[in-house]
C-alpha cells in the first residue's frame, strides 16, 4: 500500500471529506464511510494533498487526483453496502458467473444496475443476494446497459479473494 506515514485530520478537514462523500454518494453512506473525525487518519502526497483515507488503521478510500472523487476499497465498498438499499450504487451480477469476473464485468452476466448510476461513478458489485463481489468503474450509462447484448459494464478495481481466480501451478 501507501509507505506514508498516517495523520490525524482536522474537524475541517473531516467535513470537507464527508461533504465530498455526499456529493458522490449520499450523507448517509458519507457519515458511514466517516463515522467522525478522531477515527479518521490520512496520508498526503509531497504536495500535501489526500492520497488515503483510513478509518481505525483500515484504508476505505483513495483520492482520484483527476476530478477529486473517491474511489473505493473493498473494505469501503462494503459499508456503502450496508448503509444503502438495493439497487443503489449497484450492479448485480449473476452470482454462479461471479467467479469468472476478471478485469471487466460484462453485460451477459448483469441482471440489474442502479438507474441513476453515472459512466464513471464508483460501483459495487453484488450477487442476486445482495453479497459484496467486488468494486469498480462503471463505463455505461444504466440505460445504455439494459439495452445492449454485450459489452464491458464496468471496469474491475478489486474483487473479494473468494471470487479471484488465482493462478493454479
Amino acid at each position: 500500500m501507501s509507505g506514508l506515514p498516517q495523520v490525524k485530520i482536522t474537524p475541517n478537514m473531516y467535513y470537507r471529506l464527508v461533504y465530498t462523500l455526499a456529493y458522490q454518494f449520499d450523507l448517509n453512506v458519507a457519515k458511514a464511510l466517516l463515522p467522525s473525525h478522531e477515527v479518521v487518519r490520512v496520508t498526503l502526497s509531497p504536495k500535501g494533498r489526500i492520497r488515503h483515507v483510513y478509518v481505525n488503521g483500515v484504508r476505505l478510500l483513495t483520492l482520484r487526483p483527476s476530478d477529486g472523487l473517491f474511489t473505493l476499497s473493498l473494505e469501503g465498498g462494503e459499508i456503502v453496502r450496508r448503509a444503502s438499499k438495493p439497487p443503489r450504487f449497484r450492479v448485480i451480477v449473476l452470482g454462479r458467473e461471479a467467479r469468472y469476473i476478471k478485469g471487466s464485468v460484462l453485460k451477459p452476466i448483469v441482471l440489474d444496475i442502479d438507474p441513476e448510476a453515472r459512466p464513471g461513478d464508483e460501483i459495487l458489485i453484488v450477487d442476486e443476494n445482495d453479497n459484496l463481489v467486488g468494486v469498480g468503474k462503471l463505463r455505461l450509462p444504466p440505460i445504455l446497459v439494459k439495452s445492449l447484448e454485450k459489452g464491458e459494464v464496468v471496469r474491475v478495481r478489486s474483487l473479494r479473494e473468494e471470487f479471484s481466480i488465482g493462478d493454479s501451478n
